[in-house]
C-alpha cells in the first residue's frame, strides 16, 4: 500500500528569473510506501529536536511566521534532511508545472487547475504501477467554499477517471482526502518538493542546492527519465510550440523526453528545436559568485 501526499505551489513573475516563462503554478505529490510513514515522522521529530524548535513546528519551503521564519541556515538544514530522509526511505515524487501565460487563451483558470490535477493523478497511478494507493491533499486555501469546489472537481477523478486512467483500474482506492499540512509531516514534504521543483524550473538560485536530491526523488519511466513521468509540463507538445519540455534538459540534464506509456520508444531528443528554450535556458549568465543579474 502507498500513500501519496499532494500540495500545490506558485511563483509570481518577479520570482521567475527564466526569461519568457512568466508566472508558474504547480501541483505535486510525494508517494510513500506504507512502511516508510512512521520512520519519516520519527526523522522529523528528531530534526525538530536538533534545531531546537517546538514539536509542532511546521516545515515549509518558505515559512510565513513561526520559529523558522527567515532563519536561512536552519531552513537549509531542514530542507536537506527532509529530502535526503525521503530518498533513503524510497519516497518518489511527481510534479506538474504550468506556465499559464503560455497556454492557449481558451483555458480558464479553473480549467487549467483541473487539467493539472488530472495530469498529477495520472502520474501518481503510473508510479504506483500494479500497487494501490490513497491520495491525501493539503486543504485548499480560500475558505470553505473554495475547498468544496476543489473537492467536487477532485471527486470527478474517482468517478470518471481521466483519458488514460479509468475508474475500473482502482489504483487510487478512495476519493482524494484533504487535511491540514501542519498536522501531517508527509504533506510538509510535499510542500517542500513541489516548491523546490517549481523554483528550479523558474530558474531561482535558491533551489540550486537541492537539485540533485529533487531529481533523485522524481519518479522515472522504464528508460530512467523523469520528464513525462515524474515531471510533467504545461504547455506540452499537444498544445503549441511553446511546450516546456526542453527545460528538463536545462534544469536536470535530461536529453530525452518519453511519455510514461511509450517508454519503450526512442522518445524525443532534448533540446528539441521545435519547442521554446531550444537554444538557451532563458537565464542570464551567472556572476562569479554564482548569483545572476
Amino acid at each position: 500500500m502507498y500513500f501519496a501526499f499532494m500540495d500545490d505551489s506558485s511563483r509570481k513573475r518577479k520570482d521567475v528569473p527564466r526569461e519568457g516563462l512568466g508566472p508558474l503554478h504547480a501541483y505535486g505529490a510525494v508517494i510513500f510506501p506504507q512502511e516508510a510513514l512512521q520512520p519519516y515522522r520519527e526523522e522529523l521529530a528528531q530534526l525538530r529536536q536538533e534545531l531546537g524548535v517546538p514539536a509542532g513546528t511546521e516545515f515549509k519551503w518558505s515559512p510565513d511566521g513561526g520559529p523558522l521564519h527567515k532563519k536561512w541556515t536552519e531552513l537549509h538544514t531542514a530542507r536537506v534532511r527532509m529530502l535526503e530522509a525521503a530518498a533513503a526511505l524510497g519516497v518518489r515524487a511527481c510534479a506538474v508545472i504550468c506556465a499559464p501565460e503560455l497556454m492557449p487563451d481558451r483555458y480558464s483558470e479553473n480549467q487549467l487547475k483541473m487539467e493539472m490535477l488530472e495530469y498529477l493523478y495520472e502520474r501518481v497511478t503510473y508510479t504506483l504501477g500494479e500497487d494501490k494507493g490513497i491520495l491525501i491533499a493539503d486543504q485548499p486555501g480560500g475558505g470553505r467554499k473554495d475547498e468544496t469546489r476543489w473537492l467536487a472537481d477532485a471527486l470527478a477523478l474517482d468517478t470518471d477517471g481521466t483519458q488514460y486512467v479509468k475508474p475500473a483500474d482502482k489504483q487510487i482506492l478512495l476519493p482524494i482526502i484533504t487535511t491540514r499540512s501542519d498536522h501531517v509531516d508527509h504533506l510538509q514534504l510535499a510542500d517542500l518538493v513541489v516548491a523546490a521543483t517549481t523554483a528550479l524550473i523558474a530558474g531561482a538560485t535558491s533551489a540550486d542546492p537541492y537539485r540533485d536530491v529533487i531529481y533523485k526523488l522524481l519518479a522515472k519511466n522504464a528508460r530512467g527519465w523523469a520528464s513525462g513521468t515524474g515531471l510533467k509540463f504545461m504547455p506540452s507538445a499537444s498544445y503549441n510550440w511553446q511546450a516546456l519540455m526542453n527545460l528538463a534538459y536545462w534544469v536536470f540534464g535530461e536529453y530525452t523526453y518519453v511519455l510514461p506509456d511509450t517508454a519503450s520508444s526512442m522518445g524525443t531528443a532534448l533540446p528539441h528545436g521545435g519547442w521554446i528554450f531550444a537554444s538557451s535556458s532563458g537565464l542570464a549568465a551567472p556572476n562569479p559568485d554564482g548569483t545572476r543579474q
